[in-house]
């Protein structure tokens, strides 16, 4: 066995045949070496593909708020659920998103019951356009404790936000269902 590797060492290293071995050996190596690479970089850009699509999803998403608005809203972007015209200030869901909202529902519970305001108030509004306003029949003067707000984007997607206050602080979550 010595003598093997002492042949090999001293005779065995020039030897074309054993050349050629070193050369497969290493040709083999280089091989997986390149498609672990590949593997590597297939997935990365599958990783990348994903991120691109659900960045175009968000890029498109409605987002709906509660505001007060004023005297100085665009009557353009402004669209009056009740029959006649708020009074201002007043209550407002307003899209500030960057897709238009559908079948948006809206129901809340005001923190005290007045002459003037009901105690909670619930209705559907017609579709919102990104940056309109679409006025509630909620008493300007009411002070709101809890808003939900459930609206649907053009693409399918179905989205919640809630609005809430706790110890005089605001609250808000938005949420995909």
């Amino acid at each position: 066995m010595t003598r093997m590797f002492e042949w090999i060492i001293g005779n065995g290293m020039q030897d074309p045949a054993w050349v050629q071995a070193y050369s497969s050996a290493a040709l083999v190596i280089l091989s997986f070496v390149t498609l672990a690479v590949l593997c590597l970089y297939a997935w990365d850009t599958h990783k990348l593909a994903k991120a691109s699509v659900e960045q175009v999803k968000n890029a498109q998403m409605p987002f709906l708020a509660l505001v007060k608005a004023d005297k100085d809203v665009d009557p353009i972007t402004a669209r009056v659920s009740a029959l006649s015209p708020p009074t201002y200030p007043a209550w407002a869901v307003q899209n500030q998103g960057s897709a238009a909202a559908v079948n948006v529902r809206v129901r809340g519970e005001c923190a005290e019951r007045t002459a003037n305001a009901p105690s909670s108030f619930s209705e559907p509004l017609n579709p919102i356009p990104v940056g309109a306003y679409t006025f509630l029949r909620v008493h300007s003067s009411a002070q709101i404790r809890s808003c939900t707000i459930e609206y649907v984007s053009l693409a399918g997607r179905e989205f919640r936000t809630e609005i809430t206050t706790e110890n005089g602080e605001l609250r808000l979550v938005f949420r995909r269902l």
